[in-house]
This record gives C-alpha cells, sequence and structure tokens, in this order.
C-alpha cells in the first residue's frame, strides 16, 4: 500500500467520516508491506498483508474469468481514463486490474485496484484493495475503470469516490448510470464523465486487436 494514498482510505463502517491511522510494521520506502491501519472512531482495524490492505475477511473476487496481460486493452484504458499526470489517481475494479503494470508503464498516475483477480500484488504506483465497498473519501479519485460485476452498494461507494468531472469506463453491457455524460463509446466499452459540464473532446480508444 503506498502510503500517501492512506490519507484517501476510510473504515466501511457506517459512522463520520475520518482518517485511518496506520502502523507500519515492515516497509519498502514508501509502500507499506505489513502493518494494520486502524480506524479511531469505531476501533476497527484492517491488516496490511504482502502490501495488500483487507477490509473484509470475506473472499471477494471478480465474477467474470481475469483476462491475460493485453498492451492494447493497456493503452484503452490509459487513453479513455485520461492517465497522463503523475497527481492523478484511478482505481481498476475486478478484472480489469490485470493491467495494471501495463497501464503504469504508460501513465505516471497512481493505481488502486479494488477486489482484483488473485496473485495480484502491489507495488511500483499500483496499490490493492480487497473490500466489499470503495473504503475511499468521498471526491478522491480522478478514474474508475468499473468491472462488469459491481453490486449497486459497490457502485454507489466508488461513484462517491469519484471527483466532479472524472471519468469511469466500462463494459458496453453495463448501462451508463445517471448523472453521467457518455463521452465516447464502441462495441466493447463506453467512456463517461461525472458532471453535466459543456462536453469536451472525447477521448480515443484505441481498437481492439482482433486474435487471429
Amino acid at each position: 500500500m503506498f502510503i500517501p494514498l492512506v490519507d484517501i482510505l476510510r473504515c466501511v463502517r457506517p459512522h463520520a467520516d475520518t482518517w485511518l491511522v496506520a502502523s507500519i510494521e515492515r516497509a519498502d520506502e514508501r509502500f507499506i508491506i505489513e502493518g494494520t491501519l486502524g480506524c479511531p472512531i469505531c476501533l476497527a482495524e484492517y491488516p496490511i498483508r504482502a502490501g495488500v490492505v483487507h477490509f473484509t475477511d470475506r473472499p471477494v473476487e471478480p465474477l467474470r474469468a481475469a483476462p491475460p496481460e493485453n498492451e492494447a486493452e493497456a493503452v484503452r484504458i490509459a487513453a479513455a481514463l485520461d492517465l497522463i499526470e503523475p497527481r492523478v489517481t484511478a482505481l481498476l475494479h475486478g478484472a480489469w486490474g490485470t493491467q495494471a503494470q501495463l497501464v503504469r508503464g504508460l501513465s505516471p498516475a497512481q493505481l488502486m485496484l479494488l477486489n482484483p483477480p488473485a496473485g495480484m500484488v502491489g507495488g511500483d504506483g499500483v496499490s490493492v484493495l480487497v473490500s466489499e465497498i470503495a473504503p475511499l473519501a468521498q471526491a478522491s479519485i480522478d478514474a474508475i475503470a468499473l468491472d462488469a460485476d459491481a453490486s449497486d452498494a459497490l457502485f454507489a461507494s466508488l461513484r462517491a469516490s469519484l471527483r466532479r468531472g472524472g471519468r469511469i469506463f466500462a463494459p458496453a453491457t453495463t448501462p451508463v448510470p445517471d448523472g453521467f455524460t457518455e463521452l465516447v463509446r464502441d462495441a466493447d466499452v463506453w467512456v463517461a464523465r461525472l458532471d453535466d459540464a459543456a462536453i469536451v473532446s472525447a477521448p480515443i480508444l484505441p481498437t481492439r486487436r482482433k486474435s487471429s
């Protein structure tokens, strides 16, 4: 878990908003490998094991089979979410997390993986979270790649965490939620923006390469 991103993490229990307090047992530079995040209000504790923050004891994995790493898919995610600045924080939900390392090779943005496929690890600008809802402060992230299996509760928490003007990227089979302006769509995915401002230039989605 990247230490500067701890500031935007929140307790998943229903109570007043507050920061979590990190107790670090082992770290590598600015990345927590082993430790605990504690809530000063309800005293809940969330362990960090092998760099992964666990906000639930229940296994939470994508319903969709994890695709292999694909450079064209990574380019598409980075372009669609406009990941061009190091101060940007984006969340890749579910199976999209498979492309995290390739996206980081293209973008300086910080990535948070929420419930990625088993075996995904953090480090080098990638932080991994396991949770049934997004454990994030309101309006704290800039972009989301949403997998198709998101529950209503999870989506509501993700939407709350997205900054005004932030982008969301999702499979074409997922309806565009109310309150979002669709920017672009192809046969596989769409990209939308959380606001009602005048439409800006839409991002270009690189065409998916057809397998032979």
